[in-house]
């Protein structure tokens, strides 16, 4: 109602109380009306039944019809009446008059007063008839008469119908003039609102009129209503203002008459400055062209050495090799892969400043992103040893959706810039699950990057994420750099439907933080559960806090028990304790720093660990000179900072079970590989590669030959063209920019080459990663487009698209074999009770009676015949000759009776009984025995034990 009109709000408070007053008064007297109608119709056929019922007594009692006939024929000529009839003692009609009655009797009939029956448009009234006593004084009694005797019988009923056709009549003609009432005052009513509404709403109109014709500039409009004093003084105060306006519109266009001279002035400037635009503008684009240009040169500069590196990386990674040379292989691949997404992420800036990057949209795993990218960038934080760690939480989802490669550019260039910029400390990466949405599918993600560096002022977070802006002016020269890499990332994240910032204080560090919000993945390709690890329990001995807390943090998460340890002393001090209650560690890893990594005292601790314990280690280091440490060639497993999850978890999987993953899929790859022979040379497709760079053809000639095919070699156009005229080709890989005729003429001259029988396909081989390259070389005849740098898998699927050629599984799995290959030793379980010591010097010197040299020399004997004798008991044992693997046992216990070997000793000794006795535990005491046999080997490669017997009054049991 706030919004309602003058008008409005008078007819409302005029009508409703009217409206409101007059139909109650309508319906009252309406209903009043009706009622005595009603009231009168019943109390007419209550009188005319009882009468008719007090006449005809005689005639219901003589039965005299003609009586009864012209009684109720005297009554039809009453009003309303419509029928007569009359009943006799038993109920049943003795005389009808009128039309036909409509009353259906449906039960017995009163005996005693007037019952009335009401039907569909009329009312039966059935008064009972009685004999009436004849006596002088009872005939004088009225009251007597009208009263019947209550102990008689009726001799009959009368029946009076009345009819409802006038009341009806009635009725309706009291609704219609209670109507006509209403109606009268709400007119009534109405003219009246009308009449003080519109003393209020002319005035005011005629007020908004004026108002409206000075708003379209008529100044001189002046109002006079007259319509009190209320409206006077609004009258006054609007014609002032007219006024008021009409001088300043004077002053005004004088201002404007002035100002349009000036401003004729200031166009022919302008129009001058025009034209100087115009050729600054053709300027500008010229630059442009020249800068997409060279963009377009330095990608195929940078990207064709890049090919070759890539290329040939991956060849070598099909080669056999050690474990640890594949990983730098790999760390050089993914690096070239990195490499390879910054160029491309430079040449998008120009898509990106001009809207129109386009971002992937495909499933991807954020757990091997994260890794990725720290395993990458290890190597330049642990040269200023740095604690490089990631934090990916329990409920943080590894299958979403996005864009991989996008995200993997943003954390690299968040990480490495905390390397770059910390000099001391650690520099940790967080991804945690922020907000989750269950009914659309989608989380957020929040990654943050911590390190412990300079930091950063207020006025440097200001300008950080500004183009080509660093810290300060030596920023650039102290850590090098362009300055773009966060104006790029913030861009990458805004178009991911994310925020990026940072909380950052000068001398304390910095955090970079950045969310992603995206919908998961419904691909059923989900990780294969870590259950094969869950129970097993682990010592842990890190020297870097927050790497611990990564570690442990997984090990939980599979199922692991977890015992952290203080020091070597308290490690070693634990191992010793839990074997004496027969629970030993199945694993004891230690991570150590860079300046630990020739530590005489972590040597010390790794030896007792392997051999005299015989507790499986896991060494984690650094990864900077890891193969020149002398710890790692004592340590039964090695992996490198930062820990990744499947490598980590295989590394466990083969120390505490034996199960070499590695071996596993080697194997299986090796029995994929057994197929027929490749096609005849005949049924190959005829492909060549055109390249004037020696190293890339030689790459795609070698990935080529890789699928079984013998492709032809050409480094210019006009030797492609020669070879083209002497033979057909289905398929050829063509450079673009060679000297000379380039590939776009080599292609166009190819072309006329081909006829209506066949058709040479041509793929494009380039570096130019600009947007529109794919389009514009379809229309200069080229089949498909091959961004540089090539790999294998491309190449693949270029030849089934293009001539249908499916290489073999064989070439397939060549390369993964590689990396599967490991030249690690087998590995036993570690033991899980107390043992006796491997060697016992000072017993040796005392079992040859004091004499070191035999001592020596009796243990020399011992050792030189270990390996023969391991190799005896294997093969006799699995001939089933047990009488030859006693006669070995036999002769390897006389031995160590003269040799400090307790446990070696021991074992023989029950080995020996077992066989003699053919018992059920020989195959578990054959196991200990070449375990012990084992042991002592390891003991005796590790140990300078020649001076050891040469110090003699030195040495303790060991």
């Amino acid at each position: 109602m706030r919004r309602w009109g003058i008008r409005k709000k008078v007819l409302l408070v005029t009508l409703v109380p009217t409206l409101i007053t007059t139909v109650l008064l309508g319906l009252f007297f309406t209903w009043s009306w009706v009622q005595n109608i009603n009231q009168l119709l019943e109390d007419r056929g209550d009188s005319l039944s009882r009468q008719l019922a007090a006449a005809a007594e005689y005639g219901m009692f003589t039965a005299n019809r003609s009586l009864l006939s012209s009684l109720s024929n005297a009554l039809l000529e009453e009003r309303d009446v419509r029928s007569i009839t009359f009943y006799d003692a038993r109920q049943e009609r003795l005389l009808h008059t009128g039309p036909a009655s409509t009353f259906d009797k449906s039960e017995d009939f009163p005996r005693s007063a007037v019952t009335h029956w009401p039907s569909a448009g009329n009312t039966v009234f059935i008064s009972p008839v009685y004999l009436q006593d004849l006596m002088l004084e009872n005939l004088l009694d009225l009251e007597s008469r009208d009263s019947p005797p209550s102990t008689m019988e009726p001799i009959g009923w009368a029946a009076v119908e009345m009819s409802h056709v006038r009341t009806e009549k009635e009725t309706w003609k009291a609704l219609f003039i209670s109507l006509l009432v209403i109606v009268a005052g709400v007119l009534l009513s109405l003219a009246i609102a009308l009449r003080l509404s519109r003393s209020f709403t002319d005035p005011v109109f005629e007020l908004n009129r004026a108002v409206a014709r000075l708003k379209e500039g008529h100044l001189d409009t002046r109002v006079h209503t007259g319509a009190g004093p209320e409206f006077e003084q609004l009258e006054s105060g609007l014609n002032a203002m007219a006024e008021e306006l009409s001088k300043a519109q004077a002053e005004m266009q004088q201002n404007i008459d002035q100002a349009t001279e000036d401003l004729r002035e200031t166009l022919e400037t302008i129009e001058i400055q025009n034209i100087e635009l115009d050729f600054a503008r053709k300027d500008a684009l010229e630059a442009s062209r020249i800068k997409s240009e060279f963009l377009a040169n330095m990608s195929h500069e940078i990207r064709t050495p890049l090919n070759g590196i890539i290329g040939f990386t991956e060849l070598l990674l099909k080669s056999p090799m050690q474990k640890q040379q594949a990983e730098h292989l790999s760390t050089i691949r993914k690096s070239s892969e990195i490499l390879l997404t910054i160029i491309n992420d430079i040449l998008d800036f120009s898509k990106i400043e001009a809207g129109k990057l386009i971002l992937d949209r495909v499933p991807f795993h954020l757990r091997e992103i994260v890794e990725e990218v720290m395993v990458m960038l290890a190597p330049a934080a642990h040269s200023k040893n740095l604690d490089l760690v990631h934090l990916v939480y329990a409920d943080v989802p590894d299958n979403i959706m996005g864009d991989p490669l996008r995200v993997k550019q943003v954390i690299t260039n968040l990480v490495n810039n905390a390397i770059k910029f910390t000099q001391t400390g650690e520099v940790v990466l967080r991804a945690s699950l922020e907000a989750e949405d269950p009914e659309t599918n989608q989380v957020t993600l929040r990654i943050s990057i911590t390190d412990s560096g300079v930091g950063l002022s207020r006025a440097q977070q200001q300008s950080l994420f500004n183009a080509f802006s660093q810290a300060d002016a030596s920023t650039a020269r102290q850590y090098g750099g362009t300055g773009l890499g966060l104006v790029i990332s913030k861009r990458l994240v805004e178009e991911m439907g994310g925020t990026i910032s940072l909380e950052s204080e000068l001398g304390k560090g910095s955090t970079f933080w950045f969310t992603l919000t995206t919908e998961l993945s419904t691909r059923t390709d989900a990780p294969l559960p870590h259950d094969a690890l869950r129970g097993e329990r682990v010592v842990y001995l890190e020297q870097q806090k927050t790497t611990g807390l990564a570690v442990e943090h997984i090990l939980r998460d599979w199922g692991m028990q977890v015992v952290r340890a203080q020091s070597p002393a308290d490690l070693l001090e634990r191992v010793e304790e839990a074997q004496q209650k027969q629970s030993g560690f199945a694993l004891a890893i230690i991570g150590i720093t860079r300046h630990l990594l020739n530590s005489s005292q972590y040597r010390e601790l790794i030896r007792t660990l392997e051999v005299d314990r015989d507790c499986r280690t896991l060494l984690l280091t650094p990864t900077l000179e890891t193969h020149d440490t002398a710890l790692s060639g004592l340590t039964s497993g090695h992996l490198t900072k930062p820990v990744c999850r499947e490598p980590l978890y295989d590394e466990l999987l083969m120390l505490v079970h034996g199960i070499d993953t590695g071996q596993r899929q080697l194997e299986q790859a090796a029995a994929r590989s057994v197929y027929p022979a490749p096609d005849s040379p005949s049924s190959l497709p005829r492909i060549m590669a055109v390249d004037d760079n020696e190293a890339n053809l030689k790459l795609v000639l070698t990935l080529l030959k890789d699928c079984g095919i013998p492709a032809d070699g050409a480094t210019s156009g006009f030797e492609a063209l020669s070879k083209a005229r002497n033979q057909s080709f289905d398929l050829i890989f063509m450079d673009l920019q060679m000297p000379g005729m380039d590939g776009i003429e080599t292609t166009a001259r190819l072309r006329g080459l081909d006829d209506s029988h066949h058709r040479t396909a041509i793929i494009a081989l380039t570096a130019h990663a600009l947007a529109d390259e794919q389009e514009r070389l379809m229309q200069q005849g080229f089949d498909g487009y091959l961004a540089k740098p090539v790999n294998s898998q491309q190449l693949m699927d270029t030849l089934v698209d293009f001539t249908g050629y499916q290489p073999t599984d064989t070439q397939r799995s060549q390369g993964n074999i590689a990396e599967f290959r490991d030249t690690r030793r087998p590995l036993r379980p570690s033991t899980r009770r107390r043992q006796k010591p491997v060697v016992d010097v000072a017993e040796s010197i005392r079992l040859a009676a004091g004499k070191v040299d035999l001592a020596e020399e009796l243990f020399s004997m011992l050792l030189e015949q270990l390996r023969p004798d391991q190799e005896t008991i294997r093969q006799r044992w699995s001939a089933d000759d047990y009488e030859a693997v006693l006669e070995c046992v036999h002769k390897l216990h006389g031995a160590t009776r003269y040799c400090g070997v307790p446990e070696l000793r021991d074992a023989s000794e029950q080995f020996e009984t077992a066989l003699k006795r053919r018992s059920d535990d020989m195959n578990s005491l054959r196991e200990n025995l070449l375990a012990a046999m084992e042991r002592l080997d390891i003991w005796g490669d590790q140990t300078d034990w020649q001076a050891l017997f040469r110090r003699s009054d030195e040495v303790n049991p060991v």
